[in-house]
């Protein structure tokens, strides 16, 4: 794959509509974009000749995760946790809201749900019912007891049996309520539903939010995903599979860059109005200087590429790796 790539890095080829003909290397300009008055600007944009020789069909990159979470019920903002930019971790507090009533419920239902002496007190009751059940029948036995006294009892002793599972179910019961309202005030709390980065916080405390008002974005940019809608009169796309291998031409900041990565999904559906097949391509963004930001455009193609220069100089390639 590194020879392959750095074969790519070091000739360029325009594609003509003769795929059969002999391809000419072409030398790939960077163009500088027009500073806006009062700013110096350095940065490149991309030449027309630089995408004409790369090929491929224009999409955007994306993160592979991204959660636009707000309260499920109307609230006011108590403590905002996490700020813009900021790094989380899957269940990691985002957002709290006012919880304050919902706690004390919740603290009293835990000692309600902690406490057993109702079921301890039923099965003590049993035990006594039982105890002078068993007394009464060896009573009769010796004739000094009447049957109808050793019916009552028996009854009396099945109630109580009777009463002490009921006490065992209402004991589970406030623990099943110690639950719910354990769920009720996970709902006056925005949590990272996974491991990235706080994309914006557009609340603060104090604030009164509506239900399902969208207040906070949290994205995973590693990996970056791309659906690209692939034309379906290019056989090679009617041919990809899960696993196949992409190429990326990226413009970041002041260099272009090629970035390869490899196919996830393969739509099984046409867009009948573009003739194109949704193809969605996952490339890896760790951390550091060369990392890339979502939302940029980019041209992906599913066929390796031919060397492209940029003033002379090979494009700069990352894997990812």
């Amino acid at each position: 794959m590194k020879t392959a790539l750095a074969g790519f890095l070091r000739s360029a080829y325009c594609l003509t509509a003769a795929a059969a003909c002999t391809l000419a290397p072409v030398t790939l300009r960077a163009v500088p974009a027009q500073p806006e008055q009062g700013k110096a600007v350095r940065s490149l944009r991309l030449d027309p000749s630089i995408i004409q020789a790369f090929g491929g069909t224009k999409a955007v990159t994306r993160p592979s995760r991204d959660a636009v979470m707000g309260f499920s019920l109307p609230t006011q903002v108590m403590e905002v946790v996490a700020r813009g930019g900021q790094e989380v971790t899957t269940g990691e507090l985002l957002l709290r809201g006012d919880d304050a009533e919902d706690m004390a419920l919740l603290t009293l239902q835990r000692v309600r749900a902690e406490s057993d002496l109702a079921v301890q007190g039923a099965q003590k009751r049993m035990e006594l019912a039982k105890l002078e059940f068993e007394r009464l029948e060896e009573t009769q036995r010796k004739n000094a007891a009447t049957q109808q006294e050793v019916d009552r009892a028996r009854l009396t002793f099945e109630v109580a049996q009777i009463e002490f599972l009921n006490a065992k179910v209402q004991q589970t019961q406030e623990v099943i309520q110690l639950d719910r309202l354990n769920a009720r005030v996970g709902k006056y709390r925005l949590i990272a539903p996974f491991d990235g980065e706080v994309e914006s916080v557009m609340c603060d405390v104090g604030q009164a939010v509506a239900e399902n008002e969208k207040i906070v974005r949290v994205v995973d940019v590693d990996p970056l995903w791309i659906d690209v809608p692939a034309p379906t009169e290019d056989p090679v796309t009617l041919t990809l599979k899960n696993g196949d291998r992409a190429w990326v031409l990226l413009d970041v900041g002041s260099t272009i860059r090629v970035a390869e990565g490899k196919v996830i999904e393969v739509s099984p559906v046409t867009d009948l109005p573009s003739r194109s097949r949704r193809i969605r391509v996952e490339v890896l963004n760790p951390k550091g200087p060369d990392r890339l930001l979502a939302g940029e455009p980019s041209w992906v193609r599913f066929a390796e590429p031919t060397t492209a220069m940029v003033d002379g100089k090979p494009v700069q390639a990352i894997t990812g790796k």
